[in-house]
């Protein structure tokens, strides 16, 4: 990029790590307003088609676990901002036709109320501030690295319910939230000795990633909130046009021009795993239990393994793979594994929450 295009990354970078952690403040604060007391178990009826809710479960993993590697793949050839606008654009445009045929555009009727707006905002605010996060994190990060500690934002999505509203973990939650931890320091262990050298890229690219978890997190909190006033759908349409507008000045749409075709192709489906995964993984649920639906979830982390090293026999391709050593294979197990401890059912039976789109990044 230019040396303007550079300052104004840089601003931009500045100006949205303050504006998250504002953002995040008051998400909570909203929440702790609105939701003063644990939510009852919510439970859904299924249709009894668990193979075919399966079937779309392991569907949102193999789009969310291509994701990183497609992502990095094009920020080869395009910079952050023209990446992130293209993702809203396309996404945009891929929901706001199904809308339509269903009628749900009546977004400003149902947002009238100041609260609503507002957190309408903050909403899309904090989830622009993910994409921001987590593009400039795979930038630096390798893809399984990254999509081993974006998983932090689902631990910290479910602990949010223990420490703000309220809800109770098991020993086994508990006992899982440990087992996570030693699986990202056994993961990271060579990549943490390097930086107590100092810190490096991959270093700078770890914090990005870890911030947008957490900006993932406050916005998935506030979503909830805004899930009894507009559907799911009609809350991520205004997000999508919204973060479209935030990323087209310092975009560079035009880049589009230089791509080859198999890097388009790429791009297009970055902006289409949004959609296309959260709607496998809606469907999902409504075919299958939601603590199965989350234990096919927790393995995300070991599809972005096993794609990169599939990718990797192939002598054209061209992405960096995270070095395998039996510590980090057995670090990403662990994380796997205390991810599904705190995800699964509850000994109350009461499944975890559930986010529409987990971790924002795909």
């Amino acid at each position: 990029m230019p040396a303007n295009g550079a300052w104004k990354g840089r601003s931009m970078s500045c100006r949205t790590a303050t504006s998250c952690i504002f953002v995040s403040t008051y998400s909570i604060r909203f929440s702790t307003t609105f939701r003063k007391r644990p939510m009852a178990a919510q439970t859904h009826a299924i249709s009894g088609r668990r193979a075919y809710g399966f079937s779309l479960a392991l569907l949102a993993c193999v789009i969310w676990g291509l994701f990183p590697i497609a992502a990095k793949s094009v920020l080869l050839e395009l910079d952050v901002h023209t990446l992130n606008f293209y993702r809203f654009a396309l996404a945009g445009a891929l929901l706001l036709p199904f809308m339509y045929s269903r009628r749900q555009l009546d977004i400003l009727k149902r947002s009238r109320e100041p609260n609503v707006r507002m957190r309408m905002f903050l909403c899309a605010a904090l989830l622009i501030a993910n994409y921001f996060f987590y593009a400039n994190g795979v930038k630096r990060v390798t893809p399984e690295g990254t999509q081993i500690l974006i998983q932090l934002a689902t631990i910290l999505l479910l602990l949010s319910g223990v420490f703000f509203f309220g809800e109770v973990f098991t020993r086994r939650q508990w006992l899982g939230c440990a087992v996570f931890v030693i699986g990202l320091v056994a993961f990271f262990h060579p990549r943490i000795l390097i930086m107590l050298e100092g810190v490096d890229s991959y270093g700078i690219g770890m914090g990005l990633i870890v911030l947008a978890a957490v900006s993932w997190t406050s916005y998935a909190i506030l979503q909830k909130q805004l899930l009894s006033h507009m559907t799911s759908s009609q809350v991520m349409i205004v997000i999508y046009l919204l973060g479209t507008a935030a990323f087209l000045p310092f975009a560079h749409p035009a880049q589009i021009s230089s791509l080859d075709t198999p890097t388009i192709l790429v791009l297009v489906f970055c902006g289409a795993s949004t959609v296309l995964g959260a709607g496998s993984f809606a469907e999902a649920l409504a075919h299958l239990e939601a603590s199965r639906v989350s234990a096919v979830l927790a393995t995300l982390p070991l599809f972005t393994v096993g794609f990169m090293w599939f990718f990797s026999q192939w002598p054209q391709f061209s992405i960096e793979a995270e070095p395998m050593t039996p510590g980090t294979v057995a670090g990403a197990v662990l994380v796997v594994f205390g991810a599904l401890m705190v995800a699964r059912t509850s000994e109350s039976g009461r499944p975890a929450d559930l986010p529409d789109e987990p971790h924002g990044a795909g």
